[in-house]
């Protein structure tokens, strides 16, 4: 993994009203100079679960190298990173974040999703990317965002928003992980999406076998790609070190999908 960044991306702070954590401060990545109509969609990223020491701080490089790579790409995107915020520990904290299935990140995540379809129209393709536990959590909005859009197709009401992929970097499928993050599995397993997992080969969640069961089991119904990165753990895989890498995976694997978004 090596540190490279082509030039600085434009970055804007927007508000986001929540409906279960007040205003967010979501930032909005763009190629420094690129005009928007070039950008081929946004990638709404989804940190790590606060409660066990990620944050926003997770995603940003990635967003840097996403927007401003150091090679050609076919297509550029837009790419958001905002603060979950966990549930209070006087609310329960972890505890009732695990009974609840991550509700309040979840919902965050939709609330960020439906302000990408707002803002920059209701046809914008929109990619969601979780890394860690956020994948799974990300993985959940997602099933929540595509049976919205079910129910206005069967009501031929116009889509409220246009979410095309979904792309987990470190998705926690090992037996430990899924103790508390098993109930959102079927979430993606289950999903439509084109959808792409990038893990280290000496993850310490999950084995590269087990991800390949999993990947295995949603081909019967869509397109999935994995990546694996060789001679790198989960945490490496997070760290500033490797987002240019996974970054260059994310854009290639989008240049090739994205072909086949309406």
């Amino acid at each position: 993994c090596l540190l490279e960044l082509n030039m600085k991306p434009a970055v804007s702070t927007h508000s986001i009203t929540s409906t279960n954590a007040g205003v967010i401060n979501a930032h909005v990545f763009e190629a420094g100079g690129g005009g928007s109509s070039s950008i081929r969609g946004t990638i709404v990223t989804v940190h790590p679960w606060s409660t066990l020491g990620g944050g926003e701080h997770n995603t940003i490089g990635l967003a840097r190298h996403i927007t401003c790579p150091k090679s050609e790409q076919t297509h550029s995107w837009r790419v958001i990173t905002f603060a979950l915020e966990s549930n209070p520990v006087w609310k329960g904290g972890a505890v009732w974040g695990l009974c609840s299935n991550h509700s309040n990140e979840v919902q965050q995540t939709v609330d960020v999703v439906n302000w990408v379809s707002q803002k920059y129209g209701t046809d914008h393709n929109i990619v969601l990317l979780g890394s860690s536990a956020g994948a799974p959590m990300a993985g959940t909005a997602m099933a929540q965002l595509l049976k919205k859009q079910q129910q206005q197709q069967t009501e031929k009401k116009q889509n409220e928003n246009k979410l095309s992929a979904y792309i987990a970097i470190g998705y926690t499928f090992g037996n430990f992980a899924s103790l508390g993050f098993g109930r959102h599995f079927s979430s993606v397993v289950t999903s439509s999406l084109p959808k792409l997992f990038i893990m280290g080969e000496r993850d310490e969640f999950t084995s590269v076998d087990q991800l390949e069961q999993m990947a295995q089991k949603m081909r019967a119904n869509v397109d999935v790609d994995v990546e694996i990165v060789a001679n790198v753990g989960h945490f490496k895989l997070e760290s500033p070190s490797c987002d240019p890498l996974v970054a260059k995976m994310v854009l290639d694997w989008l240049d090739k999908v994205s072909v086949n978004f309406n």
